[in-house]
């Protein structure tokens, strides 16, 4: 019973719940704000999704540079995304080499289920 609610409905509870929450922030935050806030609530539901996506037992002991690096790309990835910051380099790459912007979502889904991968 353990594996199957770790493997089927931690995931889906958390885009349930994530979903809920992001309908509801949607209505209450002011329409000035409401851009950022909400992509920014995405963002964290889909990197939850992928973290629980990753169905190892054991937690994480210790805290390596790569998770240093994966929360500075989230972070950077959600700069960008929000029109904070504009990087030359990151449109050329966005415009030849992404075509949708579900991949960057997607993105977000891979980042969390590497910060669990030993």
């Amino acid at each position: 019973m353990d594996k199957i609610l770790r493997r089927y409905v931690i995931p889906l509870g958390i885009l349930i719940v994530g979903s809920f929450l992001i309908n509801f922030f949607k209505n209450l935050i002011p329409n000035v704000i409401n851009a950022n806030v909400y992509y920014l609530l995405v963002v964290l539901m889909l990197f939850a999704f992928g973290f629980s996506l990753n169905n190892q037992r054991s937690r994480l002991k210790s805290f390596y540079w790569r998770h240093i690096i994966i929360i500075l790309f989230l972070v950077f990835m959600y700069l960008y995304d929000t029109n904070i910051l504009d990087v030359q380099l990151f449109n050329w790459f966005r415009k030849y080499i992404i075509a949708d912007n579900i991949i960057i979502k997607i993105f977000y889904v891979y980042f969390g289920w590497l910060f669990v991968e030993k």
